[in-house]
C-alpha cells in the first residue's frame, strides 16, 4: 500500500531515537537539519556522534544507557534502532498504544511511518518512496530527480518566497499573480538562480500594464 507524504514542521519537535550506532547517526544527520530536538538512548554512541552533539548543542541530547519506557514521555515521534529485536518491538507497542509516531528501522510492519529517500535543497524537499517494497529503485529515482534539480534551485525558491507579500499587495487577480510566479521562474532558471527585488517590482509593473491594455482593448471591441 502506498504512503501518503505529509510534510510535517519538525522545529523544535521532541524526537527520540532508541539505539546509538550508524542508524541513529545517519537518522540524526537526515533530522538535523529540519530543526527538532533529539534525544538519542543507548548503552554506547558511535563515535560520530559525541561530535554532533558539539555542533548541535542544544538540539542534541545523549543519554548514555539502556532505553526505559519513561523515555516515552513528551515524545513527539520515535526511531527505534536498537540491535535487539525484541527491544524494538516493544517500542513500537508502546508508542502505538501512546499513538506516538514510531519508526522501526527495517521493520515496516512495525512502524507507523516510515522514512523516504529525501532530497534537500535549502527549502526545496524532495520524497520518495515505494512503500517499504524496493529502497533500490527509490534511490536510483533519487538520482534521476538530484539530476532534475536546476542549479541555485533552493536559492530561487527562497527569494521568490520574500516576494510573495510584495506580488499580494499589489495584484488582486490571481490569474496575473500566477502568471508573474510562472515568469519570475523561468527568468531565475535563466538567470542561474537569482532573480532580485529590483526585477520582481518591474516585472509586476510589466504584467499589470500589459493586463490593463487586454481589458482596454476588450472594452473598446465591445462597444
Amino acid at each position: 500500500m502506498a504512503y501518503f507524504p505529509f510534510f510535517v514542521d519538525l522545529e523544535g519537535k521532541k524526537c527520540l531515537i532508541a539505539g546509538g550506532g550508524i542508524v541513529a547517526y545517519r537518522k540524526v544527520l537526515v533530522l538535523m537539519e529540519y530543526g527538532p530536538q533529539i534525544t538519542v538512548v543507548a548503552p554506547q554512541f558511535h563515535p560520530e556522534l559525541p561530535l554532533l552533539k558539539k555542533e548541535l548543542g542544544g538540539k542534541l541530547t545523549l543519554l548514555e544507557r539502556k532505553f526505559q519506557d519513561s523515555d516515552l514521555e513528551d515524545a513527539d515521534f520515535v526511531i527505534a534502532g536498537t540491535s535487539e529485536e525484541e527491544l524494538n518491538r516493544h517500542i513500537s507497542l508502546l508508542c502505538k498504544a501512546k499513538n506516538i509516531p514510531i519508526n522501526v528501522v527495517d521493520v515496516q510492519e512495525e512502524c507507523s511511518f516510515i522514512f523516504p529517500a529525501l532530497i534537500k535543497e535549502k527549502h526545496i524537499t524532495v520524497a520518495i518512496s515505494t512503500g517499504g517494497d524496493s529502497p533500490t529503485i527509490a534511490k536510483y529515482l533519487k538520482g534521476k530527480f538530484k539530476e532534475a534539480i536546476p542549479d541555485g534551485f533552493g536559492d530561487l525558491a527562497e527569494q521568490l518566497g520574500s516576494y510573495r507579500d510584495l506580488v499580494k499587495e499589489k495584484v488582486d487577480l490571481i490569474s496575473i499573480r500566477t502568471d508573474i510566479f510562472q515568469t519570475m521562474v523561468e527568468e531565475g532558471i535563466r538567470q542561474g538562480g537569482v532573480f532580485t527585488r529590483e526585477q520582481a517590482e518591474e516585472l509586476i509593473e510589466r504584467k499589470l500594464l500589459e493586463h490593463e491594455g487586454k481589458s482596454h482593448t476588450n472594452r473598446n471591441q465591445e462597444k
